[in-house]
């Protein structure tokens, strides 16, 4: 299987955007809760002059998307002490789950904080998603904690690289 993990560009933003608005469709036809912004050029263009969005391809087509921080006081507070690399705006596409696409997006999350010399993989998701909760313990994350975000429970967890 041919995956590839590219940063996300100007040509590419509508594939980002588009495959998150995809996802929290998805999530809100389940009864689920979803990402509450809008993944627009303003959210995006300062994001992606960081190379903090990335797209991940199976073969040339992008099928799973993820956004990067290098910091994140707003969920982690005081948790935040510079040793982790957080995982944000992760998807894949459902007809592509179960391939391995996202196994191996994480891993790739987990081999750039490695290269920055980070401790930890960090990710926030709805503590009301189970089975979400459940794909991240089976990718190595354990939670350690729970947190309120704009009215939103949020469950923390980590993954020691």
């Amino acid at each position: 299987m041919d995956i590839r993990v590219r940063p996300v560009t100007l040509e590419t933003r509508h594939a980002f955007a588009a495959l998150l608005d995809e996802a929290g469709a998805w999530q809100r036809a389940r009864g689920g809760e979803a990402w509450a912004s809008r993944f627009d050029d303003a959210w995006m263009l300062p994001r992606i002059a960081r190379g903090e969005l990335f797209l991940v391809h199976l073969g040339p087509v992008p099928v799973a998307t993820f956004h990067i921080l290098w910091h994140d006081r707003p969920c982690w507070g005081d948790r935040e002490v510079g040793d982790s690399l957080y995982l944000h705006t992760f998807a894949v596409r459902r007809d592509k789950a179960g391939l391995g696409v996202g196994r191996a997006a994480i891993e790739t999350v987990v081999g750039l904080g490695r290269e920055r010399g980070r401790d930890k993989v960090r990710l926030d998701c709805f503590l009301s998603s189970a089975r979400l909760i459940a794909y991240y313990a089976r990718n190595g994350f354990a939670s350690v904690g729970t947190t309120s975000v704009n009215g939103r429970a949020l469950n923390l967890m980590e993954r020691i690289i």
